[in-house]
């Protein structure tokens, strides 16, 4: 059962929400805290999933409680509640909330917010691992484009299309601006996949803010060599990655919103490996499994973690509200079969749903066609095969495909498509990224 923690100084609050929390008190162990005091009194006698705090409250407000939760308690999922107008206090809480939830609240997104955090955290085996992610404020970015956009935010004439450039070639700045600008405080309609979009909506004032007061990006000062790759080899990669996933899907669909998805996906699919730096110890084992075995990278972070850099980055992509096809595209895009096989539902939804489609899953999945499944998954095959096809040589071999999980393509009906892939990939590996 899910232990939530909700916290607020408005005596009225508390019995609205004691009241629209009624339908779930059987899956939900609430507790009510009426200051920050009280909560970390009650946080220090007891284990909690989630602590829900609104914002303004006196003495210890929620950017304060939730930074200390985040200290003390890093593996609880951090939420906070605020108002339209609360929008420089909401600023503040950006390093310490996982996510933002606008005033008044329903039960319906309450529940898919909590649930999703949760169930993403299922995923990790690893009780160590779940208290770093969920305690991340922000990752690494590549010092080069992290100089370039404080030096942009202190010029005189700001240029936010120069801005979004800036922010879209960083994995770590695209997440947090995604995470920030797809909150439920800004309200979207829908989710905003692309990061020069999202900087252009957030607008200059917000940005300054973020970039120089707030310190929500951070440069990377040690040496990633040490362990397996280099930021500036992973951020090209991971550029490579979303182009060509952006041109698969492309192919598969007219949906132009679907192809940004699948860019922005490929750019933070190894997201995750960025978390692992912060676990040096770890890394060093891995490398020394691999030269002691000659296995692959995967198979070392399995076998030293039970679990791997994808799922570390789903989960903190899903804690930062990102959408429902990227998470699921960064979580599998090693395996897709493994999604199709266990018929796991990324998507947040109340518990007893979960069960009955998950046990339903595989029935209904032999029922669909190759023609649906494929866009339904157009989002993570677009992922897999193009960062399955840059992991190998360039070549003019175009039948032989080692890295790519057939099983999954020959279920949608697209491993004939995969020589043309594979000839597009030849010629994004030419160009300069």
């Amino acid at each position: 059962m899910r232990r939530i923690l909700f916290v607020d100084d408005n005596p009225e609050e508390i019995e609205r929400l004691r009241e629209m929390l009624t339908p779930v008190h059987k899956e939900w162990e609430v507790e009510f805290a009426e200051s920050g005091e009280e909560a970390l009194k009650i946080m220090a006698k007891s284990h909690f999933d989630v602590v829900v705090s609104d914002m303004r409250m006196p003495k210890m407000d929620g950017a304060e409680l939730l930074g200390n939760v985040m200290e003390h308690y890093p593996e609880t999922v951090r939420i906070i509640q605020s108002w339209h107008s609360d929008k420089e206090r909401v600023l503040r809480s950006v390093k310490s909330a996982h996510q933002f939830l606008l005033k008044p609240s329903s039960t319906e997104t309450m529940k898919y917010i909590i649930e999703r955090a949760c169930k993403l955290r299922d995923l990790l085996k690893n009780e160590r691992l779940k208290k770093i992610v969920a305690g991340i404020k922000n990752l690494p970015s590549l010092p080069a484009l992290y100089s370039l956009i404080v030096a942009e935010m202190h010029s005189k004439e700001i240029s936010l299309k120069k801005v979004g450039h800036i922010i879209s070639q960083d994995v770590s700045m695209s997440a947090k601006i995604l995470q920030l600008v797809n909150s439920a405080f800004f309200g979207l309609p829908q989710k905003i996949a692309d990061p020069q979009q999202a900087t252009i909506y957030l607008g200059i004032d917000t940005l300054k803010a973020l970039v120089l007061s707030i310190n929500v990006f951070s440069s990377f000062t040690e040496d990633s060599d040490l362990f397996w790759f280099s930021l500036a080899d992973m951020r090209k990669r991971s550029i490579m990655v979303g182009r060509l996933a952006r041109d698969i899907a492309r192919d598969e669909t007219d949906d132009e919103k679907v192809a940004e998805e699948a860019l922005i996906a490929g750019i933070l699919h190894d997201v995750g490996r960025l978390i692992m730096l912060k676990i040096p110890e770890q890394c060093r084992m891995m490398m020394d499994f691999i030269e002691r075995t000659g296995c692959d990278l995967v198979e070392a972070e399995y076998n030293v973690m039970k679990t791997s850099h994808a799922e570390l980055g789903a989960y903190l992509l899903g804690l930062w509200g990102i959408s429902d096809n990227v998470v699921e595209a960064v979580a599998f895009h090693h395996n897709p079969s493994k999604l199709l096989e266990d018929m796991f539902i990324i998507a947040g939804k109340s518990s007893k749903k979960d069960t009955d489609k998950i046990k339903s899953r595989e029935k209904k999945s032999r029922l669909l066609s190759a023609k649906k499944l494929s866009r339904e998954y157009c989002t993570l095959t677009s992922v897999h095969v193009a960062n399955s096809l840059l992991m190998q040589e360039s070549s003019s071999v175009t039948t032989i495909f080692p890295y790519v999980d057939m099983r999954y393509l020959s279920r949608l009906g697209l491993t004939d498509k995969l020589p043309g892939w594979m000839e597009c990939c030849n010629k994004l590996r030419l160009e300069d990224v």
